[in-house]
């Protein structure tokens, strides 16, 4: 006859071991508030571009498009991410804003590649040349919830000027704002609809966001560009943010010029790009030259603001350029360099 002791083992065991189990499972699979950067896939930039009602020249080489991948991750690859000096985590809501839709998110990111693009065809083409018209705003892309800009903006919302000064980027906003302490207000004249108006908003911290903000996402965007061409995106992309502006204008330039600049090169590079042409910061650089060493490419590009930061961090026998300009970035690749050409 079996012992009620025994039984009461046997039955604590089995628990113990399922509970283990459960333990082991969650550890592997269910995901923790972490995001980690994942090297995307390189994507040849002259594949995305049509140009009709233009003679462009053909590109020996290739000009890449490099991009990371958002993966939320379980503790144990989480772990495994932490103590590795090549990935990266990073908190969710630095990648997702709390209480946003994360479709919301990804729809939002494609409208800023979009936006991108139409600025770096025409700073490209300009820079090659072409007779151009452009005519920039700052558009509101995305408002947080539960920020001070939330009620007050919406995206779509123009921003013409901050306390009676025109506003000519994104950038310089961007740069009031992170100057600025918890507490200081700002009057930003809005336009939507053809109507104008004024919006006080005060710095603060909300949510996720520690640092002090209005809690806007915004973008330097073409109101007007007039070329004397069409150029338009492969239908189909789905390619998000910012950080494809410098290689389009790159791709642009060397389609439209008679330089060859690439003389049977793969070069990859990342960077968003203001109406001005100056180069600005983007994420995920470090898993973007990884991508980039794996595709085979032989020169990177990327922000020289960035530069500092990949100390230690570059892949062996991967060439890789700092720049703050598309001019730099020309000059980097021989651009108006006498005796470049497909043979070096």
């Amino acid at each position: 006859m079996e012992r009620p002791g025994l039984r009461v083992r046997l039955w604590r065991a089995a628990f113990h071991a399922a509970a283990a189990a459960l333990v082991a499972w969650a550890a592997f699979v269910v995901p923790l508030p972490l995001i980690e950067y994942v090297p995307g896939t390189p994507t040849s930039i002259p594949t995305l571009i049509e140009v009709e009602g233009a003679e462009t020249t053909e590109l020996d080489g290739d000009l890449l498009l490099l991009t990371v991948l958002f993966r939320q991750q379980p503790t144990v690859p989480a772990l495994g991410a932490l103590f590795s000096g090549e990935r990266e985590l990073v908190p969710e809501r630095e990648v997702y804003p709390p209480d946003v839709d994360r479709d919301e998110v990804r729809r939002l990111e494609r409208e800023r590649f979009a936006r991108q693009f139409d600025v770096a065809v025409a700073v490209g083409a300009a820079a090659a040349g072409v007779e151009t018209e452009l005519v920039t705003e700052v558009v509101v892309v995305q408002v947080l919830p539960g920020s001070p800009a939330s009620g007050q903006l919406s995206p779509g919302d123009v921003v013409v000027a901050v306390d009676g000064e025109p506003l000519a980027s994104a950038e310089e906003l961007q740069a009031l704002s992170r100057a600025g302490t918890e507490g200081d207000r700002f009057t930003l004249t809005v336009r939507h609809a053809g109507t104008e108006r004024d919006v006080d908003l005060e710095l603060a911290t909300f949510g996720g966001v520690t640092e002090p903000r209005l809690g806007i996402g915004i973008q330097t965007a073409v109101d007007e560009a007039r070329l004397p061409f069409a150029v338009s995106l492969q239908e189909g992309t789905r390619i998000g943010g910012p950080s494809a502006g410098l290689m389009v204008a790159v791709t642009m330039y060397d389609l439209l010029s008679e330089e060859d600049l690439l003389a049977g090169r793969r070069v990859a590079g990342t960077g968003s790009l203001d109406a001005d042409g100056r180069v600005g910061p983007v994420g995920g650089v470090p898993e973007k030259l990884r991508a980039a060493e794996r595709a085979g490419a032989e020169l990177v590009l990327v922000p020289q603001a960035q530069l500092d930061l990949l100390e230690g961090r570059i892949p062996e026998d991967l060439e890789v350029v700092g720049v703050n300009d598309l001019e730099e970035a020309l000059a980097a690749l021989g651009a108006g360099e006498a005796g470049v050409d497909a043979d070096g």
